[in-house]
Formats: structure tokens, sequence, C-alpha cells
């Protein structure tokens, strides 16, 4: 009798580990945090395309490619106290150049919240847990003005450079279209891997009345950064 009801018990089991893993299914596996969205770990290293381009009123577009790399070169002890990481910044304009340091800056994640710092500046770029839709002041701990950022698409597929990343969030600080102009300052990050794409845009289109409407820039900027590869040093 025993024996008969395990069996019933492990066909059960069974039943409800496959409902868990149908699409339509309400479970949460694992729990959910997102503390893998910001990865910065020892050594780690990511590798970023970048293409800016530049409008001038009755001028072809200027447009600028160069790769970027962010390397985790080391821990130190932060003024709080608290372990932080160091992080170093690569520059070069193609595969064939060798890597030039750029730029040094730092991050930290803490227990409710991930902090980077850049030139002295700190931004708040995570509260955890995260949430679909929920907002945060990026400068609360710096001088400038409040700036929300706001989380969507938390824990959904994101594809970029044709490489497929299945959990990613997005977290928009702009994200404005009129007829007259286009902001756009958007990050996009993957589960284990940190960041994978970013966007700023600022253009203003033509706004005469043979042109309004037709997305027709007369001068801005366009900065786009695209995953390329990571791996360990």
């Amino acid at each position: 009798m025993k024996s008969k009801q395990t069996y019933l018990f492990l066909i059960l089991f069974f039943l409800l580990l496959q409902a868990c893993n149908h699409n339509d299914c309400g479970c949460v596996t694992p729990p959910q945090s997102g503390y893998g969205f910001f990865y910065p770990i020892y050594k780690q290293y990511v590798e970023y395309e970048v293409e800016e381009t530049q409008y001038a009123l009755s001028q072809e577009p200027s447009v600028k490619t160069y790769q970027v790399k962010e390397l985790v070169d080391s821990f130190f002890t932060d003024i709080d106290g608290k372990e932080a990481l160091l992080i170093k910044r690569f520059h070069r304009n193609n595969e064939q150049q060798a890597w030039k340091l750029d730029s040094v800056f730092t991050s930290k994640k803490l227990q409710d919240k991930a902090l980077k710092s850049e030139n002295n500046i700190t931004y708040l770029k995570f509260i955890f847990p995260l949430k679909e839709k929920m907002t945060w002041d990026i400068n609360l701990f710096n001088a400038f003005g409040k700036d929300e950022v706001v989380v969507e698409n938390l824990y959904k597929p994101y594809t970029v450079n044709n490489q497929y990343f299945p959990s990613t969030v997005r977290i928009v600080q702009e994200n404005d279209s009129t007829l007259v102009d286009l902001k756009k300052k958007i990050e996009v990050y993957a589960d284990g891997v940190g960041l994978i794409y970013a966007e700023k845009t600022a253009l203003a289109y033509c706004n005469t009345p043979d042109c309004i409407g037709k997305n027709k820039v007369d001068f801005g900027t366009r900065f786009i950064m695209k995953f390329k590869k990571n791996g360990k040093e």
C-alpha cells in the first residue's frame, strides 16, 4: 500500500513540474531579484561596438565607429567602508589596433541597490528587487536634478548583434518622440552579463510646412553601443 502511495506521489510531482515549466503557468523560478543584471565580477570583460552619428543642418551626417572594452580590474574599499570594484574602460578604432586605456570608473552592488561612479559622479543604476514599471531617481546620489528611470520588459528576451539573451531588462531614462524632435536614453541589461545595449539620441526634425512630420533631421546626435562579446582575463 505504501509503495502504491509513493508511486502516485511521484506521478503528481512530475505533473506539477511539467505544469510549472509551461509558459502559461504562474510559477516563478528561480526567485527574481534582478541582481544578475548588474554583473561586474573580478576580471570579467565586455566588448562593445559603438556608432556615433552627428547631424548638422544642410550637411551629410558624420558617422564614427569604434570599439569599447570594459574590464573589472580590482577590488577596493570605498570611503563608506564598502567593497567596490575598479573598472577600466579601453578604446580602439577596430580589431587591428591594440586596446588603449580611456578612463576608469567604479561600481558596487549592495543589498538593495547598485551604484556606478564616473568622474566623481555617482549614479543609482538599480534598486533591488526589480519590478516591472518601478521607478527611481538615477541622480539620487549626485548634485544633478531629479531624473527618474523606469523598468520595462523585465525578464524578457532580447537580441542584439544576432546574439540572443533569454532574460533581460530595459531601463528607460527618456523616450519621447514628437513631430519636431526625438529624445531617447535607454539601456538594456542581460542576466549574468550586464549592459548589452545603450542608446542616447537627441534629434531635432525639420519643422517647416513642407517637411514637418517626415522625420527629416536638422541637427542632433545619436550614440548606440551594442554588445559584441564577453569573457574573463
